[in-house]
């Protein structure tokens, strides 16, 4: 049997260059942010992708990855939309992922995600301008995220990590990508960017950790 990876590196390294990134956002240093800010979320692609070990295990680390595409993209000038374009795969092998976990159809909890996906569009599209399409398919793929993450909560699990982790890191990853619209489309938002990277970190790692904890 191949022997485990110990975690520890992995853990403090993602640490390491989470702290850094926090630093660099306090002090506006480019290239500290452009290099730490991707490496907490490829650290977890790279737990998920060895201790998971299912097919929905293997499509959160991919989602992990695309997140990781699209930090570099945001921390990048003029790339917002390529990094639109990451996280929207992201969210896409998300979606197959807790499709993988349950398929309940769940019409009932399409209003609550239509009713925040609609005032999302309504404050964000006068300021869209050329991203107008882009943000619309956009929010559409997310809010089918948040969709297929609430239905898990729907199959009752004694493990609470496993009913609940899948929506509560949907709802901060969807409080997160908010901000970031009503920053960029709306109004500014000054000391946003905290609150931003703070509920992104939380929300992947609560589908990385759900996705380890999981047998299937």
């Amino acid at each position: 049997m191949k022997p485990a990876m110990n975690p520890v590196p992995l853990i403090l390294s993602a640490a390491l260059a989470a702290c850094l990134y926090l630093v660099g956002l306090a002090l506006d240093m480019f290239w500290l942010k452009l290099l730490t800010k991707p490496w907490l979320v490829l650290a977890l692609a790279v737990a998920v992708w060895l201790h998971a070990g299912t097919r929905a295990g293997r499509l959160i680390a991919w989602g992990l990855l695309a997140g990781a595409a699209g930090d570099v993209c945001l921390a990048l000038p003029n790339a917002f939309l390529p990094g639109m374009i990451a996280f929207a795969i992201g969210h896409a092998l998300y979606v197959a992922a807790f499709l993988q976990w349950s398929r309940a159809p769940a019409p009932a909890l399409l209003l609550p995600v239509g009713i925040f996906a609609a005032a999302g569009l309504w404050l964000m599209l006068p300021g869209a301008g050329a991203l107008t399409l882009p943000l619309v398919v956009y929010v559409l793929v997310i809010g089918a995220m948040i969709w297929r993450a609430a239905a898990c909560a729907l199959d009752a699990q004694d493990d609470a990590l496993l009913r609940w982790g899948p929506l509560a890191g949907a709802i901060l990853f969807g409080f997160s990508d908010f901000l970031i619209g009503i920053h960029r489309f709306h109004q500014a938002l000054p000391g946003a960017a905290f609150p931003i990277i703070l509920c992104y970190w939380a929300g992947q790692a609560l589908f990385a950790a759900t996705a380890i904890r999981r047998k299937a």
